[in-house]
């Protein structure tokens, strides 16, 4: 009996540990955080509807009746015009386009309220579990993949992310949503060209990618024409201690102001340089962990841990960079929801010279001058040349672009005054990692 009863409270012991655990780990959450920061009744739930609700409403009945109903009456006309085309093609096509339907209207109708439950369901269950939140420098913080996302409303006040990056339809998206109605048009036209828009729109997604000024995924900068002759230096791939100090000095003396965006890497590795750049006025971007050239076809997971970590690494020298260049300039479709959940934005380029990582120097300081424009963001690269003259050929180039670019009366600004956004914060001492 007393046998019994001694491994009933192990037990209580053990779960009270566990739900201790669990309970700090969601309090970690933005969702968490913004539930008990926030009001969490069912009051709102009586509000008259708006008409976003109602047109959310209008395009879920309008997804039942372009479903099934449709399908069926494609599969009747199919048979009574002796084409399967029509079925075979418009069948699918309809069936996936009820769906598209069906969950726009979700968004629009339904959101609202699921959050609002979501919200009270959270806080109830919270305080009926009386835990309290642990301390920001809990365990649990520690094996967060990144102890700062940014929240998007905070993002959005220090000129980080703006509206157009919290957008849900993306070029892509839209793409994709009018191929399948023009597709579903030409069904009743000619049922051999209803093909083509959805062949289009598989084009445009295997292309896109390699634009790197396009913004088809997700809203990129690439360039900021103001009308004045002005461009911004930045310098991807590094550090590296061969290049990056003497590159630092070609800038000081020339008082200049560039943006590193950095590999994480590397920055571990050579922390002392991080600082040097840091202390003689330059700005960090993120480029990544590994500087993976196949990131963007790795998983959404995989994508998030690299930026993370990198976020993380760099938090050691009390700074968080809000910008972040994919390597190679590639975007993928989940990059806009990890930037967004992370508080960062996507900057690519206008101006590069194709140099390969600095593996093919020669002419570079001619085809950067031949491409630049005004607002240009323009792309180099700080790591060690592989051949062609080697480092002191490098610098005379770097040397011939500043030169050649103040001949042509521009002005090289820092990227954030070229962008009107951040690219860098400064964090709290209390913030940082060390």
């Amino acid at each position: 009996m007393a046998g019994g009863i001694l491994a009933m409270i192990r037990k209580m012991k053990l779960w009270g540990v566990v739900r201790e655990r669990m309970v700090a780990r969601f309090y970690r959450t933005r969702f968490a955080r913004e539930t008990l920061e926030g009001e969490a009744d069912l009051s709102s739930l009586r509000a008259k509807p708006t008409p976003r609700v109602w047109a959310g409403l209008a395009l879920i009945g309008l997804s039942y009746t372009i479903g099934w109903p449709a399908v069926g009456l494609l599969a009747w006309a199919s048979y009574l015009l002796r084409e399967p085309l029509i079925v075979a093609i418009g069948g699918p096509l309809t069936y996936g386009l009820s769906h598209l339907v069906f969950l726009f209207g979700s968004y629009l109708a339904g959101f609202h309220y699921a959050n609002i439950l979501l919200r009270w369901a959270a806080r109830r269950l919270l305080e009926r579990l009386a835990v309290a939140p642990p301390p920001g420098d809990g365990p649990y913080e520690r094996h967060r993949p990144s102890r700062f996302p940014v929240e998007v409303s905070a993002a959005i006040k220090n000129g980080a992310v703006t509206g157009k990056e919290r957008g849900v339809l993306s070029p892509a998206l839209f793409a994709g949503v009018t191929a399948f109605f023009i597709s579903g048009f030409l069904l009743w036209i000619r049922p051999t060209l209803a093909v083509v828009p959805l062949g289009i729109f598989i084009i445009l997604c295997m292309v896109a990618p390699f634009l790197t000024r396009a913004g088809f995924f997700l809203p990129v900068i690439s360039r900021q024409d103001r009308g004045r002759n002005e461009a911004a230096l930045t310098f991807d791939d590094g550090p590296d201690p061969d290049i990056t100090p003497l590159l630092l000095e070609v800038l000081r003396r020339h008082g200049l102001q560039a943006t590193f965006f950095v590999a994480g890497v590397k920055a571990k590795r050579h922390p002392d340089i991080i600082r040097e750049i840091l202390s003689r006025g330059h700005t960090l971007g993120n480029h990544s962990y590994h500087h993976d050239p196949l990131l963007m076809l790795r998983s959404r997971t995989r994508l998030k841990e690299e930026i993370a970590h990198t976020q993380e690494l760099l938090a050691n020298f009390a700074v968080r960079p809000l910008t972040f260049r994919p390597p190679v300039g590639i975007t993928n479709p989940r990059l806009k929801g990890v930037l967004r959940e992370l508080g960062m934005y996507c900057v690519t380029f206008s101006c590069r010279a194709f140099d390969r990582g600095n593996r093919r120097i020669e002419g570079l300081a001619m085809i950067i001058l031949k491409k630049v424009r005004p607002g240009a963001i323009i792309l180099l690269h700080d790591v060690t040349p592989r051949g062609g003259g080697g480092i002191a050929h490098w610098l005379t180039e770097i040397e011939r672009i500043v030169s050649g670019l103040k001949t042509r009366g521009y002005q090289i600004l820092p990227l954030s005054e070229l962008i009107d956004r951040p690219v860098m914060e400064h964090l709290a001492a209390n913030e940082s990692n060390r």
